[in-house]
């Protein structure tokens, strides 16, 4: 095994984190390190990992984690590792407008549903079906905002931190790539690389009962009231400007207004 320092995934639901552990797992082998997804893993147990990681004296959390020769993640949610100046971390994330209208196809079509959890979960997801998207969404906001709010306290910014953006993957995946291959501390193999670009796809006919429904940039616009974006926007303004998402509110709010006359149309269009 190598020494190369250790890498560790952070992201959240609905940022392609699937995709995210084949990439990761990929690398590993390619450079000779040990791949960990230790929170996939233990969702396959019907076990939580934030429940081993809080519920675990430091020692065994220390175990956990070595700072050379490993890939961790992806995480769908922040975890205070020990010595994480250490690590090289990589913090790829999504527009949260268009995670939350993802969220709620996911949990109400497709989304695995594991034996040991089948009641809670199709209880959830009868109740997200009864609700329309709007409902969900607005719902969901507080617990997504808090996985967003903890990145940018404790990781957005530093140092050892790679921030990668779920949008420029899908629309420029080579050189989303080339971006990662030039920060880590290790140097994937050009077949590697090549392989991976060649096998990207994003372009997909959306099915609301497939894992990747749909993957463009902006579902938000095409499934949310104009009103529930305005709330979201407010709600999350900071989260949104730090990121990038929301670089200009005078142009935001002028394309609220076309969306809104356009929807105007469309109604006015099907009662004649």
């Amino acid at each position: 095994m190598t020494t190369n320092q250790s890498i560790i995934w952070f992201t959240a639901h609905k940022c392609a984190s699937v995709y995210a552990s084949e990439i990761l797992q990929k690398l590993a082998e390619d450079v000779d390190m040990t791949y960990l997804n230790y929170e996939g893993d233990l969702w396959e147990k019907g076990q939580s990992l934030e429940n081993l990681i809080y519920g675990n004296d430091s020692e065994t959390i220390n175990n956990m984690f070595k700072t050379t020769g490993h890939i961790y993640g992806p995480f769908r949610q922040y975890y205070p590792i020990p010595e994480m100046e250490k690590y090289k971390v990589i913090l790829m994330l999504r527009d949260p407008r268009d995670v939350l209208t993802s969220l709620y196809f996911s949990i109400a079509y497709s989304h695995g549903i594991l034996e040991s959890q089948q009641t809670e979960a199709e209880a959830v997801r009868e109740y997200v079906k009864s609700k329309n998207i709007d409902h969900v969404v607005i719902e969901h906001s507080p617990w997504l905002r808090t996985t967003y709010e903890c990145y940018t306290k404790c990781l957005f910014g530093k140092n050892n931190v790679l921030f990668l953006s779920y949008e420029d993957m899908v629309t420029d995946f080579p050189a989303w790539l080339i971006e990662i291959c030039k920060n880590l501390p290790i140097k994937p193999g050009e077949q590697l690389v090549n392989e991976l670009i060649d096998h990207a796809v994003f372009e997909v006919q959306e099915d609301i009962y497939s894992h990747k429904r749909q993957v463009k940039p902006g579902d938000h616009r095409r499934k949310l009231q104009v009103d529930t974006i305005k709330q979201l926007n407010l709600e999350w303004q900071d989260v949104l400007k730090i990121y990038g998402w929301l670089k200009d509110e005078r142009q935001e709010a002028n394309n609220l207004f076309q969306l809104y006359l356009e929807r105007a149309r469309e109604k006015l269009d099907n009662f004649k």
